[in-house]
């Protein structure tokens, strides 16, 4: 047992010499269970379909001028026959048709479309000074007789001269633009006298409620 121990402080004393480090037998130390991390799975947002509008239709109101109503607004009659300009509008005469008419009548107040008659009716009007006038327009428009809807304007027809100085037009119900648009309506119209240069020399009022229109029943 002596010896044992003069042993080993020898060989403690040997490696100190040496200069080697005393190595003692450790324990070795318990490993540990690493914590692992789990991802949380995010949401992706999903792309959404945004709705168009498709604008519907609508009908574009191009309002004429009248001579009787001074306040009236909106773009009036065409200023132009052709490629030559109109005059300036003139001022009304209230007791006649308009300036430059002595007077317009029309043959048929209701007509029909389709295969009833009357589908069609004349208007004749007659001039102050015919021997001034080159050509009448008439504009025709066609109006629901139960709310504010309208049919655009024409964009003008030449009426007829007749020998005796007046002039005429036959407005048929069912080539009129826009005369199966409503069940029960009003066709409107107003005429313009020109001189031979496309000058406008006469007007007449707004004509609204003179010619019914309505379906063949």
């Amino acid at each position: 047992m002596h010896k044992l121990y003069l042993v080993t402080v020898l060989a403690i004393l040997l490696q100190a010499c040496a200069g080697m480090p005393v190595i003692f037998p450790t324990k070795a130390p318990t490993p540990t269970a690493t914590e692992t991390m789990t991802a949380i799975p995010t949401s992706t947002p999903t792309l959404t379909t945004t709705p168009t509008i498709t604008p519907s239709p609508t009908i574009v109101r191009i309002p004429t001028y009248d001579p009787f109503q001074p306040t009236a607004t909106g773009i009036p009659l065409p200023t132009r026959v052709g490629q030559i300009p109109m005059a300036p509008l003139l001022t009304p005469t209230p007791t006649r048709p308009g300036p430059g008419f002595l007077s317009v009548t029309i043959s048929e107040k209701k007509i029909y479309w389709g295969s009833c008659k009357p589908n069609a009716t004349k208007i004749i009007a007659k001039m102050e000074n015919p021997e001034n006038v080159y050509s009448v327009i008439v504009f025709v428009q066609v109006k629901s007789a139960f709310k504010e809807d309208y049919t655009p304007w024409t964009s003008g027809d030449v009426m007829e001269r007749r020998v005796d100085g007046t002039f005429s037009y036959l407005l048929s119900a069912n080539t009129t633009r826009g005369h199966n648009h409503y069940k029960s309506s009003w066709i409107l119209f107003q005429l313009v006298a020109t001189n031979g240069f496309g000058e406008a020399i006469g007007r007449t009022k707004i004509y609204t409620n003179e010619i019914a229109l309505s379906p063949c029943r």
